[in-house]
């Protein structure tokens, strides 16, 4: 490999398939880690705007037993790998001893993590324990505990980036567990509340009962967890009646606005009862809709500048209608949208058999992946890795490191070496005077 020249040393390294095995190579040595870690090879491994299952590493899942569970039996695993994922275990790090780790959100590779009591009754508490981790690199960031006056539920969470508040439509780096981020929770005790956390601050700053109008609180119906982040915004997505909605929060001035979404009947006279919000690949938010026999799925798109809060109904467009293809050895029934992958195009679907489906949103495939999971699946979040970014993270850190040692030793040696060079020359001078001095006598 040695005589080869780079660009045949690039074209081997390229069809290494496991990203395992391609991070593997770049500690072979320093030539294939530059070559790996150069922007156009990565560019050229994981294209932009193509989605790649390998992204998705798995779900972090909250499941019920199929049956009783007996005394000594395991409880279930929270993470649960894709067939394909380099990672076939990730522990959340730092979890506390006696509790259970739930999984809030997912983003650029961090989770909003919630520790639950083991003794716990329900999902309502007066005191939610919360922590930024990046499990990965098995770190975390415990976060100031939630409090509230009385008990009450999260129904929906988000984790906003430095990268989130710069609007832009490429993905941003992927930051550390320690860089500028803020921490978005809409809970629930009889009313709705927005709670915020920036990096930067020790208390949660809350707004409560920000529904209007007011008949909006108690009869809402929570639609996912996770609260997209588009372009500057973070959107939430919830059913009033018969009709979809989004609260939308402005990354840097947490500006509110509610917007009803104009979605009309489709050419096959079907509204569909399940949905999600998601993030095109352009950077765009979208809106997918599952027809309750699982034969169709819609997608809306926002096509606006997503920079303000206002006016936001009136830029929503269908742009796409999917026919799921739907396995021949089974008949799906009454199904709901649990998760979308945010860079993956995959969809995770369950019916009413605890059945769960994983749909293509390219081709409109369907893989019953029920034996993936060891029991029912009650909620999931997906977790994806942006590996061009992981690469660049890994190595260039490297290389910066290596940099800024190299920097420090030359000040040092700089900061050393100037009073020795002085001393000498002037210790070359009193010897010159001395020399004449001796001569001259």
């Amino acid at each position: 490999m040695e005589t080869l020249p780079d660009d045949v040393v690039v074209e081997i390294l390229v069809r290494v398939t496991e990203v395992a095995a391609l991070f593997r190579c770049t500690a072979t040595c320093r030539r294939w880690r530059l070559l790996i870690a150069d922007p156009s090879f990565l560019r050229r491994r994981w294209p932009e705007g193509v989605s790649l299952q390998s992204s998705l590493l798995g779900f972090f899942a909250l499941q019920q037993p199929r049956q009783e569970p007996t005394e000594g039996s395991s409880t279930m695993p929270l993470f649960t790998p894709v067939p394909c994922s380099p990672h076939r275990f990730i522990a959340i790090p730092d979890q506390p001893r006696g509790g259970q780790a739930v999984v809030l959100a997912s983003h650029r590779g961090l989770l909003v993590v919630r520790f639950v009591p083991l003794d716990a009754i329900s999902m309502f508490e007066k005191i939610m324990i919360l922590a930024v981790c990046d499990p990965i690199a098995g770190t975390s960031r415990p976060l100031p505990p939630l409090k509230c006056s009385r008990s009450f539920r999260i129904e929906g969470c988000a984790l906003l980036t430095g990268a989130d508040c710069r609007v832009t439509k490429r993905r941003g780096a992927s930051p550390s567990v320690y860089s500028s981020f803020k921490v978005l929770i809409i809970s629930y005790d009889g009313r709705y509340n927005l709670h915020v956390l920036a990096s930067n601050e020790l208390s949660w700053r809350t707004s409560r009962n920000w529904f209007e109008p007011v008949e909006y609180a108690g009869r809402v119906v929570p639609q996912q967890i996770n609260i997209v982040v588009c372009r500057g915004m973070a959107h939430w997505l919830f059913k009033y009646s018969s009709d979809f909605y989004t609260l939308n929060v402005c990354a840097k001035t947490m500006q509110m606005s509610i917007t009803k979404l104009p979605l009309t009947r489709n050419p096959l006279g079907f509204k569909f009862s399940s949905a999600l919000l998601n993030v095109t690949n352009d950077g765009s938010l979208s809106l997918l809709g599952l027809y309750r026999d699982c034969s169709w799925l819609e997608m809306w798109t926002h096509e606006g500048d997503n920079k303000s809060v206002d006016g936001m109904a009136d830029c929503w467009h269908q742009t796409k209608m999917i026919e799921l293809i739907q396995l021949k050895e089974s008949t799906v029934g009454l199904v709901q949208c649990v998760c979308v992958s945010e860079m993956s195009g995959k969809l995770l679907v369950k019916d009413n058999q605890d059945c769960a489906y994983i749909v293509d949103l390219q081709t409109g495939a369907m893989e019953n992946v029920t034996d993936w999971f060891c029991g029912i699946v009650t909620m999931a979040v997906p977790f994806e890795k942006d590996w061009p970014t992981f690469f660049m993270s890994r190595l260039a850190g490297g290389r910066i490191k290596r940099n800024k040692l190299r920097g420090a030793i030359s000040k040092i040696a700089s900061t050393f070496c100037k009073p020795i060079v002085v001393a000498i020359i002037f210790g070359l001078i009193v010897m010159s005077l001395d020399h004449e001095e001796l001569q001259e006598s």
